[in-house]
């Protein structure tokens, strides 16, 4: 017992204690039965955010119309099977194409066949306008002049003889033809 109520007097001190103890037990229960005045529970959810109904209704759908296609897609398959059979490589859009102007088309081809066979003959008789041994001719020439005017002499690759002999020119002027080993050693 605490001090303070030892400090007052009671006319019955079994009474008291046993009234004290009542007291006491009754308090221990309001403690464990006690709830907080504070709510710290989470707001309730809104059941339509819960539900995602327009998500639900936009899937349902888009497997409404994979089930359509799919059904659509068996009942080609059946059919081919059913009627087709194996291969279906048959065209049957040549049976149905008949061309009013075939015979037409077939003289133009037939002319404009016999234009090129004639153009072709006159090429291939008619005599060049270019000289292409002079051309040749003029770039050995000018080949031996950019030879002479370098300041450093190096290998030509075409003014070589059938025995792989260089031909070059000297300072004074005379052109002689010397192995590579006689160049470079």
């Amino acid at each position: 017992m605490d001090r303070g109520r030892k400090a007052m007097p009671v006319a019955n001190r079994v009474c008291n204690e046993r009234y004290i103890k009542k007291s006491q037990a009754r308090h221990r229960q309001k403690l464990r039965d006690m709830r907080s005045s504070i709510d710290n529970k989470s707001p309730r959810q809104a059941t339509h955010l819960k539900t995602k109904a327009k998500k639900n209704a936009l899937m349902e759908d888009r497997f409404a119309q994979i089930e359509s296609e799919n059904r659509l897609l068996l009942e080609k398959m059946s059919h081919i099977m059913r009627y087709k059979g194996g291969i279906d490589n048959e065209n049957d859009s040549h049976r149905y194409a008949h061309s009013l102007n075939k015979e037409r088309r077939k003289r133009e081809l037939q002319r404009v066949t016999k234009q090129n066979q004639q153009i072709l003959k006159r090429i291939q008789e008619s005599q060049p306008t270019y000289d292409h041994i002079q051309w040749a001719e003029e770039a050995q020439a000018s080949d031996r002049i950019l030879a002479n005017i370098c300041e450093f002499k190096g290998r030509s690759f075409d003014d070589e003889n059938d025995e792989g002999q260089l031909m070059i020119m000297d300072d004074d002027g005379m052109e002689g033809y010397y192995n590579n080993s006689d160049l470079y050693s």
